[in-house]
């Protein structure tokens, strides 16, 4: 054994030595640690789509209510899964305490804690609905594996989530996690409202894609029920690219530390996307990177979630910004949060190379299209559609007569108009994205919320160029107003319509397994059936006593197909016989006959005699 100076043994005594200091802040942490809950999530059972997890929960004896999560932002509905929840015990100590659901409140659990209770635990079984899971990936969404006290502000409650994954599994998520040595993911602490803002993608067949390496940097994880799914091109990628760099020149500024794409691929989640501050969630075809009508009909998401970090977590309407998931929200300005959002990925889709300028110009004709034939607009407001929110989605029957989520596509006319507003009561000078970068843009940094009213919006766009701007919203959003056409004639072009349909309209109806033919004789279809979604108001379906859910079997004597049915709208321009159908309308079978010989008709954009300020609207911004 080594002799030991008397210099070492000091220096060795010093480091065993801990300040009082250091005790107390130990202590401090520990009770702090004592505070936080903590949330383990077993998805080993995903081949049953089941979710395990278990919770210990601060508390103290006496009346407890949790809650689960049912306001989630971004979904604007109360659409938190309660009913998947297929399972629930609570205990102390091992011992276990009953509970009573709320009888007005299905979202609210009232327990009584025993004396010299500390910590309860909580076991939960969530069962993956059909969008979240397949046999190859699945997303975590951290609301719904959880409860939490009830009146409590969400940024206040302290928690550590973990979770284990399949073996060979891997995951992305906006949160950075460790691996423990029992093969757990373990999350740093942080808020409640962090962790729920931060899904998590798992899969087998998996791949991350760098689409920003600076300092703050922006990443794509991909997870597909194929490995061919995540084959995506090399343009494919760089278009990705240009999209974070053309998002770059128009706000100026990012409200994000870091940013990641989570991005599922299955031909069994279906086809949406949620915002988050740091992340989105994306769910697309398996296909959806590979086939270009797959990429014309459902690229634009990533644009659209993306710009949600600026436009509804940054900067969110007060009435959609509350302190915990149970406090409804108020979507009225859901026209500014989606609508806004949707012109601005359709502008960054164009300017980032995800649409050429011909499938950029075919959008927009849709989107007027639509909107001329939307009889639901003679009664209702787009600002109705907006508070009402909550039980459009998912709709999609009578949607013309009834109007939908029409604040999405609607929106971007407006906001096209307002582009025009500027750009003539400034010379050319300034465009909407000036608002854009004064409103939603610098300061940067971490994720923050800053609420407006509609007051901050005008006030904000009267900056830019003085105009009654309250006047304008007043009849685009707040009255039934003719369809708002208006700034695609200033940007010099008009809704016109040809035999013969343009790309996005192509690649919708075959990614939505549709036939569009409301601009015809008023009919949107299923393809593979027949079965009729919409029936546009006084249109020749209408009049021929069609409507959703009755079934086509036969277009004058022949079996249905779309080829036929179109076959027949064409042909009927050189006839007076009008077209004969076989309807099935549940156990009934029916013949009627649609008299309309104006043949096909698709929505194009035509030129006028206006400058085109749309292609300059739709230019790259930033340097290549």
């Amino acid at each position: 054994m080594p002799l030991v100076t008397y210099g070492l043994w000091a220096r060795l005594l010093a480091r065993l030595i801990v300040p009082a200091s250091l005790l107390v802040l130990s202590t401090a942490a520990a009770a702090q640690q004592k505070q936080v809950i903590s949330l383990r999530v077993d998805a080993t059972d995903i081949g049953r789509k089941l979710l395990h997890s278990d919770m210990e929960i601060p508390v103290t004896p006496g009346n407890l209510t949790l809650v689960f999560p049912k306001w989630i932002p971004g979904e604007h509905a109360p659409s938190g899964p309660l009913n998947n929840l297929v399972w629930m015990k609570f205990s102390v100590g091992g011992r276990p305490v009953p509970w009573t659901r709320d009888p007005v409140d299905m979202f609210a659990f009232h327990l009584q804690i025993p004396p010299g209770a500390q910590r309860l635990q909580v076991a939960l079984d969530y069962a993956l609905r059909p969008d979240e899971a397949t046999p190859f990936l699945f997303y975590l969404f951290w609301n719904a594996v959880l409860l939490y006290p009830q009146g409590v502000n969400t940024d206040d409650i302290r928690i550590q989530g973990q979770i284990h994954l399949p073996s060979g599994w891997r995951y992305g998520c906006a949160l950075f996690g460790r691996v423990l040595t029992d093969g757990t993911i373990q999350f740093p602490v942080t808020s409640l409202t962090t962790l729920v803002d931060s899904p998590l993608l798992a899969g087998v067949h998996f791949r991350s894609f760098t689409l920003d390496n600076g300092a703050i940097p922006v990443t794509m994880d991909a997870a597909a029920d194929s490995e061919e799914g995540l084959n995506l091109s090399p343009q494919l990628l760089q278009n990705f690219r240009r999209v974070i760099r053309e998002t770059d020149a128009l706000f100026g500024a990012r409200h994000y530390e870091h940013y990641v794409f989570l991005l599922a691929l299955s031909d069994e989640v279906g086809e949406d996307g949620t915002e988050h501050h740091q992340s989105t969630d994306i769910t697309l075809r398996e296909r959806g990177l590979i086939d270009s009508s797959d990429q014309i009909a459902s690229l634009y998401l990533l644009p659209h979630e993306y710009v949600h970090s600026w436009n509804g977590k940054y900067r969110r309407p007060a009435d959609l910004y509350t302190t915990n998931y149970q406090d409804p929200m108020k979507g009225g300005l859901l026209w500014v949060y989606e609508g806004l959002t949707r012109y601005l990925n359709w502008v960054l889709a164009a300017r980032s190379g995800l649409f050429d300028l011909q499938q950029a110009r075919d959008y927009a004709a849709l989107i007027a299209a639509e909107t001329q034939h939307r009889s639901g607009r003679e009664w209702r407001s787009l600002e109705d559609t907006a508070v009402s929110a909550q039980f459009l989605y998912g709709g999609d029957q009578w949607e013309s007569l009834r109007r939908t989520t029409d604040y999405y596509d609607e929106s971007l006319l407006i906001w096209l108009e307002a582009d025009q507003i500027i750009r003539g009561r400034s010379a050319g000078r300034k465009s909407l994205d000036d608002f854009c970068r004064a409103f939603f843009g610098a300061p940067g940094g971490p994720p923050t919320v800053k609420p407006y009213a509609l007051g901050d919006l005008v006030k904000a766009l009267n900056g830019i160029a003085s105009y009654d701007w309250a006047d304008f919203f007043k009849h685009r959003v707040y009255e039934t107003d003719p369809a708002p056409v208006a700034g695609l004639s200033a940007s010099g072009w008009n809704l016109g319509y040809g035999d013969i349909p343009g790309p996005v309209l192509v690649a919708r109806d075959s990614d939505h397994h549709t036939v569009e033919e409301r601009y015809s004789i008023g009919l949107l279809l299923r393809s593979d059936d027949g079965i009729i979604v919409d029936v546009v108001r006084d249109s020749p379906a209408w009049r021929a006593g069609l409507g959703p859910g009755m079934k086509i079997l036969a277009v004058n004597g022949r079996v249905w197909s779309a080829q036929n049915l179109r076959a027949a709208i064409a042909a009927d321009r050189k006839t007076s016989a009008p077209i004969a159908m076989t309807i099935q309308s549940q156990s009934a079978v029916f013949g009627t006959a649609i008299d309309d010989h104006n043949g096909l008709r698709y929505p194009r954009l035509e030129r006028n005699s206006n400058p085109d300020t749309l292609s300059e609207l739709l230019k790259p911004r930033a340097a290549n």
